[in-house]
């Protein structure tokens, strides 16, 4: 999926053979890497732009909006994990219910990203991606409490997208 604005130039990929990353914020290129890695998906994003607001904005509507593509059918969609990390922790449930919303319980405090650009990251992924995700962080430094949240996050994600079935895993008959 591409994203071209004035102000931002974005490709997401989902799948493939590799791993690449390259959005100009060093923070952001590490969090979308241990996400590649702790959810098991290749991925590669290329991102350009002029504020660090607007890029990742518009990395995560293109990575939500590539989720959303992905096919549920058959999946546990449901996933959790807690993750420590030093004198963080990370507790996360995350569903694939098609109703994208976020809870973030616990302050993350600025660190190499701004708190507020990085809680608007995955309020736009779970609004694009039609996750719901609840996270739970306490420790005392934002770059380990940010990077237990992604962890967690991530393994759930993989949890959720185990194929465990052959139909839905909803009454409705749908996701």
């Amino acid at each position: 999926m591409r994203r071209k604005t004035r102000e931002t130039d974005v490709t997401v990929v989902i799948g493939g053979e590799k791993v690449e990353i390259d959005t100009g914020v060093k923070f952001l290129d590490h969090m979308l890497e241990t996400f590649a890695k702790f959810s098991g998906m290749n991925l590669v994003v290329k991102a350009s732009g002029d504020l660090e607001h607007h890029l990742m904005e518009d990395v995560a509507i293109c990575l939500g909006e590539e989720i959303s593509k992905i096919e549920k059918r058959g999946i546990r969609r449901f996933g959790d994990a807690i993750v420590p990390m030093d004198d963080a922790v990370a507790i996360c449930g995350l569903d694939f219910s098609g109703r994208g919303y976020l809870v973030v319980e616990g302050e993350l405090g600025d660190g190499e990203v701004k708190e507020c650009n990085f809680i608007h990251f995955f309020d736009t992924l779970c609004r694009k991606g039609g996750i719901n995700i609840y996270v739970q962080v306490k420790g005392k430094n934002p770059h380990h409490k940010m990077e237990a949240m992604v962890k967690a996050i991530s393994l759930a994600f993989r949890k959720a997208l185990e194929k465990v079935g052959e139909d839905y895993f909803s009454l409705k008959g749908i996701l």
